[in-house]
């Protein structure tokens, strides 16, 4: 009963929030201690998703200053006190001060030019997309490809690249708790290797690196083990050089229309 009346009263007070706020188009909490106050919120909130810099990870990179869903003052306090419809992204329970301070830090974090300079051909990265490291037969891009690896379509808009440079070279470094490896071993001694979708305290299931989803009574498993380790092995052998500012060239210009 006190968690349904505490989610009430936050949930009114959103709703207050944001009606004060629509009179308020600017930010006016912008001092350097300001900033500083929104980045201990930051990094206490948004991190997770965000990264600790803000270059993206779960949720896309804050520090090219162009937002999809609103780059005025007005936009980002609003996606940050309710969320934002149909994303991953939730509202955070701060008084209004806070949230116009994590508006400031957002803004400090962003670079005067939007998409960062890249030395790579994103056309010939393409290429080496299509035709070396069979990138499309694991990953998925704009509908086509391969779905036992993230998909790809908007991950220039996601990840800044810094990260996706590392994702190449090794993969394991930082990946998404979805994409982490999970290995059964049956009670015959087969062994599948996948990764998870669903589990439970009496089953498993995960989508094997053939990307068929299997299922598995765990009284039939003799180990299952959770490395922190990602499917997709390092390719720094494959891509180095001008190949890979090419590739991550590529990669970065992903972005939805």
């Amino acid at each position: 009963m006190s968690s349904l009346l505490l989610a009430d009263g936050l949930a009114a007070q959103n709703v207050l929030s944001r009606a004060l706020q629509e009179r308020i188009q600017e930010n006016p909490h912008t001092t350097e201690a300001d900033v500083e106050a929104g980045a201990k919120v930051f990094r206490r909130s948004c991190s997770l998703c965000h990264g600790a810099d803000g270059t993206g990870g779960d949720g896309p990179d804050l520090t090219r200053g162009v937002f999809r869903h609103g780059s005025s003052d007005a936009a980002l306090f609003r996606n940050i006190l309710t969320g934002i419809p149909n994303t991953g992204m939730g509202g955070i329970y701060q008084p209004d001060k806070s949230i116009w301070q994590v508006v400031a830090y957002v803004r400090s974090l962003s670079r005067a030019g939007g998409a960062e300079e890249l030395p790579g051909d994103a056309r010939r990265g393409r290429m080496l997309y299509m035709s070396r490291g069979s990138c499309s037969d694991c990953h998925r891009l704009n509908g086509s490809g391969g779905r036992i690896g993230p998909d790809l379509s908007d991950l220039g808009w996601r990840r800044a690249p810094v990260h996706i440079r590392a994702s190449i070279v090794d993969p394991s470094e930082e990946m998404a708790a979805d994409y982490r490896t999970v290995e059964v071993r049956t009670s015959d001694g087969g062994v599948v290797r996948g990764v998870l979708r669903n589990e439970d305290r009496y089953s498993i299931q995960l989508l094997d690196e053939f990307e068929n989803l299997r299922s598995f009574q765990k009284t039939d498993l003799s180990a299952v083990a959770k490395p922190e380790e990602s499917l997709m092995p390092p390719l720094s052998s494959f891509f180095r050089g001008r190949d890979l500012d090419d590739l991550v060239a590529y990669l970065y210009s992903l972005r939805p229309e």
